[in-house]
């Protein structure tokens, strides 16, 4: 394996600099830092047995807590990453430890505070992970007991018979209350070390458990999960429910370092100016996947299905990525930018994954305005002004929250069933555009041929929303060549642009800017006792409300009481038990002549 060594020679004022900051964090960051690294010891998984590496994996954390300074290199992106911060001059680098198991433990020693013993694989070493970071203990097998003894690190617990009750009955008070970690015990020699740096519990039950309930209400609201579940629409669903965000990384590694790490984050493909094309069909390719953290991490930048592939820079392609790595892995986002391609054919631009800064479904994602507030937050600090929503209604009401928001620009909309479920329509909300997804180029749904002949059919109207298209392509399935065929059969009145030159053109040809429409939720309807509405504007602007019968006729209201949900959120409810059945309208007048209507349905 190819190794890169950084000797410390001439460079000692500059990276002294770098070591007296600390990690940068945004206003209300769920995630912890201690210190920047200076000297790092590499070791090669390869080198050693499983029950070692999760040794070290677990060392990895508790050193992290004070300065990271151990590095897994896996292959693949991790060995990118820690010659991007060799080539920086970031960090020092000691390969003394490689295949040194016994060395590495006695070097870090006095760190270690004691040992816990567990079975590989299973329900005790993800309790062993998860005290160890509370503890300071490293988790052995039975093969490792008399190591210890020789170097005299006491045993604290035997967990082989613990379960996750046990867990909590004694150590919940000190687990992290913002992250949690959702992995199979298959996957115990990844994500570990970020467990035990951040405290957090490190777990894995059946999503629809009574322990999952209890677990994720203990959690505070917007809090985050690393890992991954059996069944995707239920972890992300019962994860959105509990105002707990989803960031898959269960094969990720060295995360407790990398977040510890700064670095400038700026895209260079950004593009003010886009050609408007008269009889012109335009469509934009956007790779899936990119909240997934573990693939980032790991074989993004490397495989030439996806970043590896030399041909990218030949077409614009879109590519998601998800903000939060520009606080678990600033440098890997930062690396993955400065890759990008830009040439005169074609370049690479990135939009935020599903659904910002974690897999989220905003229609069951309880505080969504505290959610997209810190989107907004992550968005200016990873240059991204796009959001990838993934979720179950294409309603104004839960979309408007993310539009609101100053560095949010557009959305580009997908129906968890079927991506392209509402067949590339666009509309506009706070002046800015919502874009579904037209087709799928995934396979199960069109291949690049039966894709490109449909497009190639569909008007060629730049002042028309069936004159774009946008294609999701299912990175697992589909690769940079996928797009590349499709385009080599599009018919030359069809245009490939970039997500920033679509949605402007989608602006500039599109919006009428008139579209100041209030988006409101009524429940429920048909109502029996009590209507409620909520709306997005401030309750100081509610000038009145009015009740009208199907005839047209003024109904006097009895009973009607307005909240203020939040500070631009409000909530009105009305008492209609006395009202006799039939159809009702609501008008709420606001200022700026805004008003909302509504029908009631009273049973």
């Amino acid at each position: 394996m190819y190794k890169s060594i950084f000797l410390l020679i001439g460079s000692f004022i500059i990276t002294s600099s770098v070591i007296a900051q600390e990690p940068e964090r945004i206003e209300g960051s769920p995630f912890p830092y201690s210190q920047i690294p200076d000297t790092i010891f590499v070791v090669y998984d390869d080198n050693f047995t499983e029950e070692e590496i999760l040794i070290i994996q677990t060392l990895q954390g508790i050193l992290s807590k004070k300065k990271p300074a151990i590095f897994r290199d896996v292959g693949t992106g991790s060995s990118i990453w820690i010659n991007d911060l060799i080539s920086k001059d970031l960090i020092t680098v000691s390969y003394s430890f490689e295949d040194d198991f016994i060395g590495l433990i006695t070097h870090f020693k006095e760190e270690i505070h004691g040992y816990v013993v567990c079975d590989l694989h299973s329900t005790s070493s993800n309790i062993a992970i998860s005290i160890s970071g509370i503890l300071n203990t490293i988790p052995i097998t039975e093969k490792n007991i008399s190591l210890m003894d020789s170097l005299e690190i006491p045993l604290q617990y035997d967990l082989r018979n613990k379960n996750y009750s046990w867990l909590l009955n004694n150590f919940s008070d000190s687990l992290n209350k913002k992250i949690v970690i959702y992995q199979d015990t298959v996957k115990d020699l990844c994500l570990g070390d970020y467990s035990v740096f951040t405290n957090s519990l490190h777990f894995f039950e059946d999503i629809h458990s009574e322990l999952v309930d209890t677990i994720f209400n203990n959690m505070m609201t917007n809090s985050f999960l690393l890992g991954w579940g059996n069944d995707e629409y239920q972890t992300v669903n019962k994860s959105s429910r509990h105002s707990i965000s989803v960031l898959p990384a269960d094969y990720a590694y060295n995360l407790s370092l990398l977040t510890n790490l700064n670095s400038t984050i700026s895209q260079k493909n950004h593009e003010s100016y886009t050609e408007n094309i008269d009889s012109v069909h335009t469509v934009c390719f956007l790779m899936s996947d990119g909240d997934n953290i573990q693939w980032l991490l790991n074989w993004f930048i490397t495989d030439s299905r996806w970043f590896g592939n030399n041909n990218r820079g030949q077409i614009d392609i879109g590519w998601t990525i998800s903000p939060a790595l520009s606080e678990l892995a600033p440098t890997v986002m930062s690396k993955i930018y400065e890759s990008s391609s830009n040439t005169e054919f074609g370049k690479d631009y990135f939009i935020a994954g599903p659904s910002g800064t974690g897999y989220i479904y905003p229609e069951n994602f309880k505080n969504l305005e505290l959610y997209t507030n810190q989107l907004n937050r992550y968005m200016q600090k990873s240059d991204l002004n796009i959001v990838n929503i993934i979720g179950n209604s294409f309603d104004d009401f839960y979309l408007y929250s993310f539009l609101e928001k100053q560095n949010i620009n557009a959305l580009f909309y997908y129906d968890f069933s079927n991506y392209s479920n509402h067949n590339g329509h666009i509309k506009f909300l706070n002046n800015k555009p919502i874009i579904s997804a037209r087709f799928n180029l995934w396979g199960g749904f069109n291949s690049a041929k039966s894709l490109s002949d449909k497009i190639n059919i569909l008007p060629q109207d730049p002042y028309s929303a069936s004159g774009y298209s946008l294609i999701p392509v299912h990175n697992w399935s589909n690769s940079v060549d996928s797009i590349l065929l499709c385009t080599q059969l599009f018919t030359e009145n069809v245009r490939v642009v970039s997500p920033d030159k679509f949605v402007n053109l989608i602006i500039a040809n599109l919006n009428n800017q008139n579209n100041n429409e209030i988006p409101f939720l009524s429940y429920p309807n048909p109502a029996k006792d009590l209507f409620n509405i909520e709306f997005w504007e401030e309750t100081k602007n509610i000038l009145s409300v009015e009740l009208y019968n199907i005839n047209g006729s003024k109904e006097k209201i009895k009973d009607l009481t307005i909240e203020s949900i939040s500070e631009k959120k409000s909530k009105i409810k009305l008492e209609i038990s006395n009202m006799k059945s039939g159809i009702y309208f609501i008008k709420i007048n606001l200022k700026n002549n805004k008003i909302i209507i509504d029908k009631i349905l009273k049973n």
